[in-house]
């Protein structure tokens, strides 16, 4: 679902929707009622809300303004992943024409320009085109308080544009940090990206939706909450250990957009997937190779940062891997990984093992003792070790089917079921549906989780 920006048409969107629709989606770009004096919010929502119709699995897209109408749609219907493209981040109660002045914006080019302010990179023969196409805008939107009480509970993603005049970077940085705690990926041109980058910005919602699912849908606080950590500056370059299909990865690539990002796996199909996944994006700065970084060479002092999702538990020789990854690190440079504490403080656990009799699958808990842990890493380099709690919810599926698909693709589960007979599998399974089932909340099959969010630095 494409949404356009004030005083705009679906239009706006029709070179990305080919390229969309090129990849397999089914895309919808409507017209908002910018013209109608009568029309606030609320209604510019029931247009999209209508358009939506019976779909399911929703990607919602929002350029500038559609900031405003955006998460109204989310708060009505089932969305998967909200974008915000060079946007307005509305705040409780806010109206419209009050925004620039509570945001503190400085403005950022001539008004009186429009080619020179929305379509500097843009094709002149389009830019003439979607000048003749635009329509005025009512003020009925302007002069009507943002309804919600809070941002509606949907994976957010902020995506501003380097070149950007209207919104400029440095500013947009500021508001999506301030408003939503989130620091935006990048994209390079304009304000209008639609127009002028394409097939860049197809890529980059493609890429988008492939990362939806699976285990990135189950860690996605969770991968917030390293993001935010690992605090990822434009020259950095970064190693990615368990990179796996490369999803943090390419977030750090993003970040460094003057350095870049390795990620490292030891599962040869996953780092197949990273690099399929990132060739549909485009990321000029981000490569992938598989190895066992226990023996794995990296290149000496080359990384700023070290990050890890998980990626770091199950070692067999941890003291040597994390020497070789510190070796890895400059002088200075930083770690940043997330491990699991205990497995009794992790409702996921307890509630497979206890429903699979006993069966979890391989030790993902080896790295839940800070003080080992603070030994083992002092032992290989590290100094200034520290431990964050991160309680986040783990989001196994949107509802129980897809739930339970999940939880049967985990190693310990197929194994368990595969050695059954055909009757204890099926009661297993059902004991699986119904546990599931008890934990199935508004934003889908929802369990607790402690992690540990280690950091170190090399001296």
């Amino acid at each position: 679902m494409l949404i356009h920006g004030s005083g705009d048409v679906g239009w706006y969107w029709h070179l990305v929707a080919s390229e969309l629709r090129a990849r397999g989606h089914d895309v919808v770009a409507p017209d908002l009622p910018c013209e109608d004096d009568a029309a606030g919010l609320n209604e510019y929502a029931d247009v999209v809300v209508r358009a939506i119709g019976d779909r399911t699995e929703l990607i919602v897209v929002a350029q500038s303004a559609g900031g405003f109408t955006a998460p109204l749609v989310c708060d009505r219907v089932p969305v998967e992943l909200l974008v915000l493209l060079a946007p307005m981040i509305p705040a409780p109660g806010e109206k419209a024409a009050d925004y620039f002045a509570n945001t503190r914006y400085e403005g950022g080019g001539d008004y009186g320009d429009e080619i020179a302010l929305f379509y500097q990179d843009v094709p002149p023969d389009l830019a003439a085109e979607a000048l003749k196409r635009g329509r005025a805008q009512s003020e009925a939107r302007m002069g009507d308080p943002w309804p919600l009480r809070a941002w509606p509970p949907v994976p957010t993603q902020v995506l501003i544009c380097r070149d950007d005049r209207l919104f400029p970077p440095a500013y947009l940085r500021r508001v999506a940090r301030e408003r939503l705690g989130i620091t935006p990926e990048e994209i390079d041109g304009g304000h209008t990206p639609a127009l002028s980058r394409p097939r860049e910005l197809a890529g980059r919602l493609d890429a988008y939706a492939a990362e939806r699912g699976g285990y990135n849908a189950e860690l996605r606080r969770h991968t917030e909450a390293l993001r935010r950590a690992a605090g990822v500056q434009p020259g950095d370059h970064v190693l990615d250990i368990g990179c796996g299909a490369g999803q943090t990865t390419r977030q750090a690539a993003r970040a460094a957009r003057d350095g870049s990002a390795l990620g490292v796996d030891i599962l040869a199909p996953a780092v197949e997937r990273a690099r399929e996944i990132t060739a549909i994006e485009g990321l000029g700065n981000v490569t992938f190779e598989p190895g066992d970084v226990q023996r794995h060479r990296l290149p000496a002092a080359r990384f700023d940062l070290v990050i890890s999702r998980f990626g770091t538990m199950f070692f067999d020789d941890p003291a040597a891997a994390f020497a070789n990854i510190a070796s890895a690190l400059r002088p200075g440079g930083r770690l940043a990984m997330l491990t699991w504490q205990d497995g009794e403080r992790n409702e996921w656990h307890v509630a497979i093992r206890e429903t699979l009799g006993g069966a979890a699958g391989p030790n993902a808990f080896s790295l839940a003792d800070p003080p080992a842990v603070t030994e083992l890493l002092e032992g290989a380099g590290f100094t200034e070790v520290a431990f964050a709690d991160v309680h986040e919810p783990m989001y196994f599926g949107r509802d129980v089917p897809e739930a339970l698909a999940w939880i049967r693709s985990f190693t310990c589960t197929s194994d368990l079921l595969n050695g059954q007979t055909p009757a204890d599998a099926e009661r297993t399974v059902e004991r699986l549906r119904e546990m599931l089932a008890a934990h199935r909340t508004g934003e889908g099959v929802s369990f607790g989780s402690r992690a540990w969010l280690v950091t170190a630095r090399r001296p």
